[in-house]
């Protein structure tokens, strides 16, 4: 009897999860063909993503394929029950030149106590980017709140700090998290975001020794949020940061992100982030490097304007236009010495013009979202972008939209432009078939080559 009872609880509650999941799928697919020099396969991509959600779990899969096969894989599993959640990610590369397939395999688990909460970290990770070198790292911390402050503790074994990201963004923003995007349009070149802040195992070991202690204290002092934190290793004090946020100076057109100074035993850094605010309503839109102490070779180089962009809308479309004066934006991350801290704007030291619009993008970091043109030696990158997107309703329900960006060079020893500059342009095209198809194509033209090639792809949703 008791048994019957039993099972029949686990047959509601199965029944009751089943009605109150969603099943959410994505399946997107591209395939591009080089025309310049040969016809030719260029890439092709396949993206399946599958996932399934109740009211506490979610459940997720996903796959990429590329012209070689399977690229990679992950699954992910995350839900919360009272004041208790979990997450786990398992991620492979069956591509892997050096044969190891197993990427990662990362849990993270939190439960609030009154004002604190408690968190835990397993990582276990091929160190090395698929060499074999397995590793693997544990962390435990806490966050406690009185009033307006907060007070954090974390230590780690075989793993590098976590701490910062976490009292920031929270802990799933402090653990690694794969998924899968395309740059500034929908077929231009796949990329990978890690999101959160990267978990990094030390050393290619079973053993969880001590790494690092950390503690943070976050305190409100007056206009500003003021963040004091010190890290010890095996040998010790390592470093004692202080990070001033939000400074408010009086000057309405210069924005202080943040002010950090990291002392160490025998040396200290200083960290700044800076942004000169041209306000909501200018479609101008600047770009400057704010240089200080040494950084700035002369007294006139302490603000440089490294690019400019304009964006107008009119008639349901965006007119825009973009040039950079100067491809190098140095910039300083303005928060603790360890992990980073990512405030928003440009993170890169040498960018370009994505595809489509106005935006930049790193030439350091995700130098495929840059559009460029290549002679078969140099990519060359325009530093002027001028085009226009339009949205409009498509015959079948949906909206289509279109956009065309042209792209020059006045840089002389670029040997590779026409009249005027014309080193290019990219026109794109999405149709909506219904509300859960998109259909999409480009076209690639430069001057060097002519119509160098065509991308068609598909977008499911359901």
């Amino acid at each position: 009897m008791k048994r019957a009872v039993v099972l029949g609880l686990f047959v509601v509650l199965g029944a009751a999860c089943v009605a109150s999941a969603e099943f959410q799928a994505k399946w997107d697919t591209w395939l591009k063909l080089d025309l310049s020099p040969a016809f030719a396969l260029g890439d092709f991509y396949s993206f399946l993503d599958l996932r399934y959600a109740t009211s506490n779990l979610t459940v997720e899969a996903a796959g990429l394929a590329n012209a070689e096969g399977l690229d990679a894989v992950w699954f992910e599993v995350y839900g919360s029950v009272s004041a208790f959640s979990a997450w786990s990610l398992l991620f492979f590369d069956p591509n892997s030149d050096f044969g190891s397939q197993f990427m990662l395999f990362q849990n993270a688990a939190e439960v609030s106590i009154g004002s604190v909460d408690f968190y835990g970290v397993l990582a276990i990770q091929d160190i090395y980017g698929g060499l074999g070198f397995i590793g693997t790292g544990f962390a435990v911390g806490g966050i406690g709140t009185v009033d307006d402050c907060r007070f954090a503790v974390e230590v780690t074994f075989n793993l590098e700090p976590l701490l910062w990201p976490v009292l920031r963004y929270g802990l799933y923003a402090g653990v690694t998290d794969w998924t899968y995007t395309l740059c500034s349009s929908d077929i231009w070149y796949p990329y990978w975001i890690i999101g959160g802040d990267e978990v990094y195992v030390d050393l290619d070991t079973c053993d969880l020794a001590f790494s690092y202690a950390t503690g943070i204290a976050q305190l409100p002092i007056c206009c500003a949020d003021v963040y004091i934190g010190a890290t010890f290793d095996c040998n010790g004090f390592w470093f004692l940061s202080v990070l001033v946020e939000n400074v408010d100076f009086g000057i309405d057109w210069l924005k202080i992100y943040g002010l950090s100074i990291t002392y160490f035993i025998d040396w200290k850094s200083i960290d700044l982030w800076t942004e000169i605010a041209s306000g909501d309503v200018v479609c101008f839109r600047p770009y400057f490097t704010v240089r200080y102490g040494e950084d700035a070779e002369t007294e006139t180089d302490l603000i440089t304007v490294n690019a400019l962009t304009l964006s107008c809308w009119a008639l349901g479309c965006e007119f825009y236009w973009g040039h950079i004066f100067d491809r190098e934006m140095v910039h300083y991350d303005g928060g603790m010495y360890f992990p980073g801290y990512y405030f928003g704007g440009p993170h890169f030291d040498d960018f370009g013009f994505e595809p489509i619009g106005v935006g930049l993008v790193s030439l350091d970091e995700e130098y495929p979202c840059a559009w460029s043109v290549w002679d078969g030696e140099t990519d060359y990158y325009p530093n002027e972008v001028v085009g226009i997107r339009c949205d409009e309703d498509s015959c079948c329900g949906g909206l289509f939209s279109f956009a065309v960006s042209n792209f020059l060079s006045t840089e002389s020893e670029d040997p590779i432009t026409g009249l005027l500059g014309w080193m290019g342009s990219y026109i794109e095209l999405v149709v909506a078939v219904g509300p859960h198809v998109q259909l999409v194509g480009a076209l690639n033209v430069t001057q060097l080559n002519g119509v160098e090639s065509i991308t068609m792809g598909v977008e499911v949703t359901w």
